[in-house]
């Protein structure tokens, strides 16, 4: 700040910067209301806001900053579209996570059906935490973690795998944290040599959970319109 702005400008900067924080708070609210990655509210997560004012070097006149100020004047809306879309893009350089939510499944079933019960549970990628031998009873209890975005059609799949003779009680359990990076592209050497330049590396589960969401609430996706193209032939006709 220069040396020669006086105790008035400061003073008139700094009343300018109070009257927009309720405009900077919005936009911070908005931006952690609806996250880059599926519009869905973020947390975990901390913005470090860091104040510069830049007052003019030239003094003005009285009627040239009356004139500057109202031709000029700062919008409150402006204020919370920038705030907003600064978090934003701050957030997707930090390389940020997808968390899903986690159903605890308790499963019954006989033993003869108990195989069938594990091709199923592999399918929707859940995590089995124990299994034991109900004691009088001819049963197998099994105890898993489910994700809710693959529960939808397991009380299906299951009857039709076993036969109706396996049952399950899903309970809402917590959320976890996907360690894959929705937006991997090698970078390093090893990944370079394992991956190539990135365009054979297939969609991760992340990727998959994001893009499932933005097309349910029609927001864009990035994928390829077209991915397998071949080119028309025209022959001449002989007369």
């Amino acid at each position: 700040m220069p040396a020669d702005t006086s105790s008035e400008e400061l003073s008139a900067l700094y009343r300018e910067a109070e009257s927009l924080q309720n405009s900077v708070v919005s936009g911070f609210q908005l931006a952690t209301a609806a996250g880059p990655l599926c519009d869905e509210p973020m947390w975990g997560l901390a913005f470090v806001v860091e104040a510069c004012i830049n007052p003019l070097a030239e003094k003005l006149d009285d009627s040239e900053s009356n004139q500057q100020s109202e031709q000029y004047a700062i919008f409150t809306g402006q204020v919370m579209t920038a705030v907003k879309d600064a978090c934003r893009s701050a957030v997707l350089q930090k390389k940020p996570r997808l968390v899903e939510a986690m159903y605890f499944c308790e499963l019954n079933t006989p033993p003869e059906y108990l195989g069938s019960m594990y091709a199923v549970l592999n399918q929707k990628r859940a995590q089995v935490l124990n299994e034991e031998m109900q004691e009088g009873f001819a049963l197998f209890s099994v105890q898993a973690y489910v994700p809710v975005s693959e529960s939808f059609g397991f009380a299906e799949d299951l009857r039709r795998k076993t036969a109706g003779a396996a049952s399950a009680l899903l309970v809402l359990s917590h959320w976890e944290e996907l360690s894959e990076d929705p937006f991997f592209v090698p970078k390093t050497e090893e990944e370079i040599e394992e991956f190539g330049d990135g365009s054979s590396v297939l969609p991760n589960t992340a990727r998959k959970l994001i893009d499932a969401v933005r097309r349910r609430k029609g927001l864009p996706v990035e994928e390829k319109v077209v991915q397998f193209a071949t080119k028309q032939r025209t022959r001449a006709r002989k007369v």
